[in-house]
Formats: structure tokens, sequence, C-alpha cells
């Protein structure tokens, strides 16, 4: 078995880092994460809301997709047999990473719930304000989701609910998972 590597995306908040980590332990895989590979200086949005301006962390321009690439194709052509994981909320929207994909997971969640742990999260890592992190979403970030994550549910191979609890589901992904060639 070569190195078959699965995505997964889903949006903000969505728990993507968190399924990507428990099934990295299950399957004995690495994880690459797609937040990893922001440029440094990142492409500017002007909000379709009051027409500011804001650094675009949510746009496949703002990913060094070449270089996540690059890193794929070699583990994939490394001849080295196992899993690798990939995930990010762009991911499936940018169609040279998502080609190499063997499986793909999308994770979703409902609203309140991505933007209560996106405040959870920005505050403790990144010690933004819950006001600027409410903003950014409200202006830029849920835009973005709408244009390019949320309408690539459908090129997933698994959608994991991941509301409140997403155990059974993952457990079965990981199952057929294990059982393909």
């Amino acid at each position: 078995m070569k190195t078959k590597i699965i995505g997964i995306c889903g949006p903000s908040g969505g728990g993507k880092s968190t399924i990507a980590a428990e099934l990295a332990e299950q399957l004995s895989a690495s994880v690459i994460h797609l937040d990893h590979y922001f440029k440094s200086e990142l492409p500017q949005i002007c909000s379709p809301d009051n027409h500011q301006y804001y650094p675009d962390w949510n746009s496949p321009e703002s990913i060094r997709s070449d270089e996540v690439l690059a890193r794929l194709r070699a583990e994939k052509e490394s001849g080295k047999s196992g899993w690798l994981i990939v995930e990010g909320m762009l991911l499936f929207c940018i169609e040279p990473l998502y080609e190499l994909l063997d499986y793909k997971i999308f994770v979703s969640a409902k609203i309140e719930t991505c933007l209560y742990r996106r405040i959870v999260r920005n505050v403790t890592l990144f010690n933004q304000s819950p006001e600027y992190i409410g903003e950014y979403y409200l202006r830029c970030a849920r835009h973005r989701e709408a244009e390019y994550c949320l309408p690539y549910t459908n090129k997933a191979d698994f959608i994991i609910d991941n509301d409140f609890s997403y155990s059974d589901q993952l457990e079965q992904v990981q199952q057929i998972l294990q059982s393909k060639p």
C-alpha cells in the first residue's frame, strides 16, 4: 500500500484539526495543516458589508499552495506506505490539492458552534478581542466560507457533523478507510 492522503475540509471552527488529530492517532498518520502555509504577505479583502479592507486569511490566494502541493506529491511518490492527513478550510477549492486526495472528509457544525469555537481559539491562541473576531467573521470570513468552503460539501466522500459529538461517525469513517486496499 502506498501513502494514501485523506483531506479534511470544513468551515473555521468546524473541528477539522480536532478530527484530523484523532484520526491521525487511530491511523498512525501525519497531519499537514493548511494554516501553516499562509503567505507572509496576505492578500486583502474588501468587505462587501462596509467596504473596508482586511487581511484575507480565507481565500486560495492566501495559501502557499505550491509548497503544499510539492509536499503532498513527494509523500505520494515516496513509496512509503501509510496515511497522511491534510486539513484546511480551502482544501477542496484548490483543484491541484484536491486532485491528490484519495479520500475526502467534510466536517460541518452549526454556525453558532463554529463561531463560539473560533472566538475561544482566537482569544486563547492569538490574543484577539472577541469584538475583533466577531467583526472579522461577519465582515470577511463568512463571505469567503460561502464562496470557497461550503459549496464544496458535495465533493466529500464522508460528511461528519461535529456540532456536538462526532465519535461514532469518525469510527465508521476509520473502519471504512482501514478496509480499503
